[in-house]
C-alpha cells in the first residue's frame, strides 16, 4: 500500500504482514516535535485531518495516544493544553506527530495503532473514532 492510496479515493488495500509506511511529520531536522514547544497553527495543519500519536521519552519510553481528526492543529493544541496528556510530560517530554489521511481511513488506522502500540490513554479524546472500523496496519514512527 502506497502513502497515495491513503490519501486517494481508491479502494485501500492492505495487509498484516505489510503495513503501510505513512508520513509521520518531523521537523526540518528529521526529529519528532516536542508537544509543548510546538505551535500548531504555525505548523500548517490548520483545517487538515488526519491521525496523530503522542509519546513520553522517560527512562521507560511508552505511547500516551493515537487519535484521529478532523482539524489537526486544533486537537494538538488540545493536548498541549490537557492535565491528562501533560502528567507524562516530565517523565522525559512528551512528543507528537501526524500524518495526514482521508477521512474514511483514520478510525481504521486509530485502531490499528491502539492495537499495535497499546497506548496509555484509551478513550478517544478527540470524539469520532469508530471503535469497530475494521484496523488498517500502518507502521508507526521510529
Amino acid at each position: 500500500m502506497s502513502l497515495l492510496s491513503l490519501l486517494s479515493d481508491r479502494h485501500l488495500p492492505y495487509s498484516d504482514k505489510h503495513p503501510a509506511l505513512i508520513p509521520w511529520q518531523t521537523d526540518s531536522d528529521g526529529l519528532y516535535p516536542r508537544l509543548l514547544r510546538l505551535h500548531p497553527e504555525n505548523a500548517g495543519i490548520t483545517g487538515v485531518g488526519g491521525v496523530y500519536l503522542l509519546w513520553h521519552q522517560g527512562s521507560e519510553a511508552r505511547w500516551i495516544y493515537a487519535g484521529r481528526s478532523k482539524d489537526l492543529a486544533r486537537s494538538i493544541a488540545t493536548a498541549r493544553d490537557s492535565s491528562t496528556v501533560l502528567v507524562f510530560e516530565p517523565d522525559g517530554g512528551v512528543y507528537v506527530t501526524w500524518a495526514p489521511i482521508l477521512p474514511e481511513y483514520q478510525s481504521g488506522v486509530v485502531r490499528y495503532l491502539k492495537e499495535m502500540l497499546s497506548p496509555l490513554i484509551q478513550e478517544d479524546l478527540d470524539g469520532g473514532t469508530n471503535p469497530n472500523a475494521a484496523p488498517i496496519p500502518v507502521l508507526p514512527p521510529g
